[in-house]
């Protein structure tokens, strides 16, 4: 072999292995999960009438921001969702038995009847998918929550959710704060593009051809 064919060899073998099949990565795929932008950006919201949904400066679990969700008494029976919504949607990066890992600061208080639920879901119209439904019980300190969810069958994207409820009694109140929200998933490997593996077997194809115009010489 000459060096003018190993060298463009070479380089297409270099080009593959740069290339290649990307392995698979854990990644946070929150958005904005600190709310360090000042306000909601990446977040979708639901406040029911009477109830709030605020950014805070007080003493935030860390940086500068933190997000409040507030029942004042007398909202009467009503819900109040913030959420991280139909993450990756129509990406094909995560797949049934994929597990999500998430945490979160949160503090707060409730009475009468108020609870704060966090909802994992597994966004999809199989009813296989599965979500998980929990209580969250805060204190008036930060405290880490921790978890982990398994993507159900013919996921398409994952949401996650917090809800603050009261019931019908005049005197329910939930208010909670919320920050550092990570939401880690393991991301599908990418494989090579079709023109690149082509382009390194037309370099070997060219490096046969030349070869037998040699020996037939």
């Amino acid at each position: 072999m000459t060096k003018r064919f190993i060298l463009p060899i070479a380089s297409a073998m270099a080009l593959l292995a740069l290339t290649g099949v990307s392995q698979a990565a854990i990644v946070d795929i929150a958005q904005n999960g600190g709310f360090e932008t000042g306000d909601f950006t990446g977040w979708a919201q639901y406040p029911s009438g009477g109830t709030t949904q605020t950014i805070i400066t007080t003493t935030p679990a860390s940086g500068t921001y933190a997000a409040n969700l507030n029942i004042p008494a007398g909202a009467g029976a009503v819900n109040n969702v913030l959420k991280q919504e139909r993450l990756l949607d129509g990406t094909g990066l995560l797949s049934e038995g994929d597990i999500i890992s998430y945490s979160f600061d949160v503090r707060g208080s409730a009475a009468d009847g108020g609870v704060l639920f966090l909802e994992n879901f597994c966004e999809t119209a199989d009813p296989l998918c599965g979500q998980d439904l929990q209580v969250i019980n805060a204190t008036s300190s930060w405290q880490t929550i921790t978890g982990d969810f398994t993507l159900g069958a013919g996921v398409t994207a994952y949401t996650l959710q917090f809800a603050a409820v009261c019931g019908a009694a005049s005197t329910c109140t939930a208010d909670y704060d919320f920050d550092n929200i990570v939401i880690l998933a393991d991301i599908a490997a990418v494989p090579v593009p079709a023109a690149v593996w082509l382009f390194g077997s037309g370099l070997v194809g060219l490096f046969g051809v030349a070869r037998r115009k040699r020996q037939a010489a």
